[in-house]
């Protein structure tokens, strides 16, 4: 789960959490089902409120991470009039900032803050739609797996010998030299290993792993022969 649909989660969850909403549905927006959960907020209940997707923006693009700052988040609540017997969308938007300015989510370690414009009318058919509008800053991180290191095998007593070459990571492509050169992929002197191979005489066996996703492995060296 991406942390931005984490805090969409959190922020529902904080909201759900007050006796206010025990009324008041809070649904979280996914593209996938949105006409859905829209369709079963408005069978369920007068007024039901939406975490929005969020919006982001990098101020500084040359921070590691990279930092997003801000990423501000928009909380439709819609009142369907006609069956409205509980709270309005007003109240409920209302509510929703006093609760979540100065809200700190389990998943970072920045506190929301009501947006510039942090309650707006918006115009909708059918419906009396308030919007909600809170920001806070996240640090985006991503570790980048690394291929295993490929493991050589030399079999044999004297020539010809027969090497193998192995790797941990499924699907990684191994690209060799015999040369002592760099075995870089598709290189005039690399070749991609495909099964085990005879060696003739002594050479200096060179291998690497590449995989898309990945960081390239440490090179395994050895002199064969």
């Amino acid at each position: 789960m991406s942390i931005l649909y984490a805090l969409q989660q959190e922020i529902a969850n904080c909201l759900l959490a007050d006796p206010f909403f025990a009324s008041v549905p809070v649904l979280v927006e996914q593209p996938r089902d949105m006409t859905y959960e829209l369709q079963a907020g408005i069978a369920a209940a007068g007024t039901w409120g939406v975490v929005m997707v969020p919006q982001a923006q990098v101020a500084s693009p040359n921070a590691p991470g990279p930092i997003l700052d801000p990423v501000e988040f928009a909380i439709r609540f819609r009142q369907n009039t006609p069956v409205s017997t509980g709270p309005g969308a007003l109240d409920a938007a209302e509510t929703a900032l006093a609760l979540l300015h100065l809200y700190r989510p389990p998943s970072v370690n920045e506190v929301l803050v009501a947006a510039p414009e942090a309650l707006r009318r918006v115009t909708e058919p059918d419906v009396v739609t308030y919007e909600v509008r809170v920001r806070t800053q996240v640090c985006v991180s991503y570790t980048i797996p690394q291929v295993a290191t490929p493991a050589l095998s030399v079999a044999g007593s004297g020539f010809p010998l027969t090497v193998t070459v192995s790797c941990a990571t499924t699907g990684a492509a191994i690209f060799y030299t015999l040369d002592g050169s760099a075995p870089v992929p598709r290189g005039p002197t690399a070749s991609l290993y495909s099964g085990p191979f005879v060696v003739n005489a002594t050479e200096t066996l060179r291998a690497r792993g590449w995989l898309a996703g990945y960081l390239a492995s440490v090179e395994a060296t050895e002199v064969v022969g």
